[in-house]
């Protein structure tokens, strides 16, 4: 497939995923139950990990296309543009439903803010290697949005069982 054929679609694509991230982000701000605003946090999260997981899938060769890695791009791309508030209102760390939120990125904001703004230059990366379609250069920037996003987690959010 083309350059051209897949910018047009990560263009479509990253305007369709902005409509609906931020207009859900737009909801959960100002909603006023925690537990829906958990619930709005862990799908713009999914959008972002399943975003990564089509471009993962495309390097390594396991059926996802071109246009799938577009897309995922634009996911990620998407989300890390969102305002770090309206993904992570106060009043939603554990103990709130199933939320995953450890209370330290609280009480450590500038912390969080500083690991959340290295995520929209290395997502801006990846977008620009998927479309130069060179799978090393994708594969190196996924990598390196990958450890981006690892590093909060890593501090800020409860290890999975």
């Amino acid at each position: 497939m083309n350059n051209r054929v897949v910018n047009v679609l990560a263009a479509a694509s990253v305007a369709g995923l902005m409509f609906g991230l931020f207009g859900m982000s737009a909801g959960s701000a100002g909603a006023a139950d925690p537990a829906e605003q958990v619930k709005d946090r862990q799908q713009t999260m999914k959008k972002m990990g399943g975003g990564m997981g089509a471009v993962a899938k495309f390097v390594k060769n396991e059926g996802a296309t071109a246009e799938d890695a577009a897309k995922g791009a634009a996911a990620v791309l998407a989300v890390s543009k969102m305002d770090l508030k309206a993904i992570f209102p106060e009043g939603t760390a554990v103990g709130v439903t199933d939320s995953a939120a450890k209370p330290e990125l609280w009480k450590n904001w500038a912390e969080a803010q500083r690991y959340w703004s290295a995520v929209q230059p290395a997502a801006e990366k990846l977008d620009a290697a998927i479309k130069g379609g060179d799978r090393a250069q994708i594969a190196q920037a996924l990598g390196a949005t990958s450890k981006t996003c690892g590093s909060c987690h890593e501090d800020f959010r409860v290890k999975k069982n």
